[in-house]
């Protein structure tokens, strides 16, 4: 599998797109071993299989016959040499991402990965490569303890849709993103402090600056990449409203279903003195001023990758 690199899109966001590979991967085998029955060979030992990916970043030819393209190069040989590694040998992590070092230089994602196991390997006619490894085991059961924390359409105080011609994983770049979160917040400014591993991730907040020496405070509370973030957000110097913004494949698009509770206190207490009217329509307004900036930035990308891809 290759790809051209994705103008301006976050490293996490690309990281994030392998490790969703490998929770479809692992939950698809757990509900093969849980319904199947047969007990030749091959059934019985599905919970044998695994999977491991490799990740390089560099140049490559391609030429393509009929309806058949192949690459070539030394990037192209140096990813496949090292298909045959010693990773499970070294570090004892069986299904695994191992990164190399040209590719986390070109993600930009040296904070992610310094969590993670350092490798290398030695290759006749390549020489030494510096790598990365992350036991993609444990991303999913992580991903599989997860407690989900959700507004639902059920319990929302204010409720508002979008409709984006991007994938998610477009949409879910720029909802991470400080850079483009400045874009569609219309913010002059944004801090980014307590990453988690380098990554954003619960617990993270983006304090985001506006004119008058405004100061408004994201915390996000929850987060499943492509899916869903539950964030807190600074609503009055008093109060504060929770809500969460799903992220809904449709078509070659996305929706955004925006669902926010009633504002609180900061302690989470009820505060109906701010879920009046006046503060109805000043949040609703300020969700389709944000929101509809999103989508319109999104939308501007998906047009320019259809006017790429159409050449």
């Amino acid at each position: 599998m290759y790809g051209e690199m994705a103008d301006d899109m976050a490293g996490q966001t690309i990281l994030e797109s392998v490790e969703l590979l490998y929770c479809a991967f692992a939950s698809a085998l757990e509900n093969m071993v849980l319904n199947t029955t047969c007990q030749c060979n091959a059934c019985v030992n599905i919970n044998s299989l695994g999977l491991k990916i490799v990740m390089h970043c560099g140049e490559y030819a391609s030429t393509t016959v009929g309806n058949m393209t192949t690459l070539s190069g030394p990037d192209v040989i140096a990813v496949h040499r090292l298909l045959k590694n010693r990773v499970v040998d070294d570090t004892g992590i069986a299904d695994y991402l191992l990164v190399t070092q040209a590719c986390v230089d070109d993600l930009g994602v040296e904070t992610i990965v310094n969590s993670w196991t350092p490798h290398s390997e030695e290759y006749e006619h390549i020489g030494r490569m510096d790598c990365y490894v992350s036991s993609l085991r444990d991303v999913f059961e992580f991903q599989q303890r997860q407690t989900e924390i959700k507004v639902l359409q059920s319990d929302a105080w204010v409720e508002a849709r979008f409709q984006s011609t991007a994938p998610p994983a477009v949409v879910w770049d720029h909802i991470i993103d400080p850079r483009k979160r400045m874009k569609w917040l219309n913010a002059y400014g944004m801090d980014v402090r307590e990453p988690t591993q380098g990554r954003v991730a619960p617990g993270t907040e983006f304090h985001c600056a506006h004119g008058d020496n405004e100061l408004v405070i994201f915390t996000i509370l929850d987060m499943r990449p492509y899916e869903y973030t539950t964030v807190i957000m600074q609503f009055t110097e008093e109060s504060i409203v929770r809500y969460t913004s799903y992220l809904i494949p449709s078509g070659s698009g996305t929706r955004i279903l925006h669902c926010a509770e009633a504002p609180t206190t900061i302690a989470g207490d009820p505060a109906p003195e701010f879920s009046g009217p006046e503060y109805l329509d000043g949040y609703s307004e300020m969700i389709e001023g944000a929101f509809g900036a999103l989508t319109q930035l999104t939308n501007d990308v998906a047009e320019i990758h259809a006017s790429t891809d159409s050449r």
